[in-house]
């Protein structure tokens, strides 16, 4: 059963918490894909469960970099094992803003 995702008013800061609870996260837009998590890379994926979160409608959010900042502000670095992503329904979230 899939974990319940809790939102707030602040959707930066619901991401730094989910971040912190361990998920991967990919924020992306029409033409730009950032992925963060508290490693660089992994071997393999075990429990680990990822967020999407698509901001096309406010591509601005990721194209000015000031998500970005915020978030490796707060130690989380750009996932670069992008090859390795969870595959299990239960363990993928998507939304919109």
């Amino acid at each position: 059963m899939k974990e319940e995702l809790k939102f707030s008013k602040n959707t930066l800061s619901d991401i730094i918490n989910w971040l912190k609870m361990g998920f991967i996260l990919c924020i992306h837009s029409y033409n730009k894909k950032l992925y963060y998590y508290f490693k660089e890379t992994l071997e393999e994926i075990n429990d680990v469960s990822i967020i999407y979160v698509n901001v096309s409608k406010m591509s601005s959010l990721l194209e000015a970099g000031e998500w970005s900042w915020y978030i490796e502000n707060e130690g989380f670095v750009k996932y670069k094992s992008t090859h390795i992503l969870p595959t299990n329904e239960n363990n993928i979230y998507i939304f919109s803003l």
